[in-house]
């Protein structure tokens, strides 16, 4: 890795010419939306029951004992503002956001997540 740090590039890195890519949409953080961060490498699921809702997001049903989340949220000292809690919502994970059959795709598709919290 060295002094660069940079250990990989990504595709739009090799392109090149900014002017022909278009832009990547950016999505305004709520003051109050934190981020967790889920490990799935090991195939586990989340462990929560979530509902779409017409506004793109999905709205946290259910957190189940011992699943990811549940860890997630034993992990974070007492009172933490970071604990995942039915009624909270999820609008972006990994970048996807606007959709809850994005936000459900990306859950699927990647071994780590990130998981953006709107309470």
């Amino acid at each position: 890795m060295g002094t660069s740090g940079s250990c990989c590039s990504c595709e739009d890195d090799v392109q090149g010419d900014d002017s022909k890519r278009p832009g990547r949409q950016a999505r305004k953080r709520s003051p109050t939306e934190f981020t967790i961060i889920i490990d799935r490498r090991n195939n586990e699921g989340l462990g929560v029951d979530a509902a779409p809702e017409k506004v793109g997001t999905l709205e946290i049903k259910s957190v189940t004992p011992g699943g990811l989340v549940d860890r997630w949220n034993q992990a974070q000292q007492q009172g933490s503002r970071e604990i995942v809690r039915p009624g909270m919502r999820v609008v972006e994970v990994n970048g996807r956001f606007n959709s809850a059959v994005g936000l459900i795709a990306a859950c699927r598709e990647a071994e780590v997540l990130h998981i953006s919290i709107e309470p």
